[in-house]
């Protein structure tokens, strides 16, 4: 069923931008990870009504989420009374635009159900609730699949040499769909021989990749379309919805930090920390 917030029920169903119910709300969580041959994801359900949680601990309603994707024409239905729900879909199966639509459906008749976070516009009787009708429904979630939007965001660098770099100076290209980070024939030696050393890799991480990542969300801030044509802008973005970090609206140092996953706890943990020393 498709989430439409005009349409009306003829009974209370608790969803978002509704008053059907007072003070209680219901939540899912999707995270999706994506190997060589396999796409991970993970549903987590979170609803505040203990009214409604009775009817799914009673074995009368049940969490269901509806996983579709139009470019493979894949539609999976997912059911559980458990609040962590997990599935896997072959590389093949699942591509572009995927959406994920999670609902509380009735799955035995309710025949007088009562909670005290309805809106009280509703009256004070009971409801009676057929198999196959809605107690709760969340406002569906969009990501896109491509392998590349879940690989670290330095995969979109590559470094080069520059003959015109002396010392540590060094320079970025975005004019190409791997962003170009130029540095120094010597400096180009000592990084590669740096990525040996996962200690190395951490401060590069907290460095120069840091300073180019956000030199990225600073130009997507200014001119959000002008380099879609360029796959690490396609890619950033990609990563940045599936993520849900609003580019346009956050501080760059902020946006960096999540797309880049908090990279100063890494550099805590294989530099500054005990594990370092």
């Amino acid at each position: 069923m498709k989430f439409d917030i005009q349409k009306a029920f003829p009974y209370p169903v608790l969803r978002p931008f509704s008053d059907d119910y007072t003070y209680a709300e219901f939540q899912t969580t999707v995270d999706i990870t994506v190997s060589e041959s396999e796409i991970h994801m993970a549903v987590f359900y979170t609803v505040s009504s203990d009214d409604i949680l009775k009817q799914i601990q009673s074995n009368k309603a049940e969490y269901v989420a509806v996983i579709s994707c139009r470019d493979t024409y894949t539609r999976h239905v997912l059911y559980s009374k458990e609040t962590e729900n997990y599935i896997s879909f072959r590389i093949t199966d699942l591509r572009g635009e995927v959406q994920v639509q999670a609902y509380i459906f009735v799955k035995e008749s309710i025949p007088a159900y009562r909670s005290k976070e309805i809106n009280s516009e509703f009256g004070s009787g009971s409801f009676k609730f057929s198999k196959g009708d809605i107690l709760a429904q969340d406002e569906p979630q969009v990501f896109y699949i491509e392998r590349d939007f879940f690989k670290p965001v330095t995969s979109v660098f590559e470094l080069v040499v520059d003959n015109k770099l002396r010392g540590g100076k060094w320079a970025i290209s975005f004019e190409q769909d791997h962003i170009q980070i130029k540095v120094s024939a010597y400096m180009k030696d000592a990084i590669d021989n740096a990525r040996n050393s996962r200690k190395n890799k951490v401060i590069l991480l907290n460095s120069i990749y840091f300073a180019a990542v956000m030199q990225i969300v600073v130009m997507l801030k200014e001119s959000p379309d002008e380099f879609d044509s360029y796959k690490w802008s396609r890619v950033i973005k990609g990563k940045a919805h599936n993520k849900g970090i609003d580019i346009a609206s956050m501080e760059a140092y902020e946006a960096t930090q999540l797309l880049m996953e908090y990279p100063l706890t890494l550099l805590d943990a294989y530099v500054f920390g005990v594990s370092a020393l």
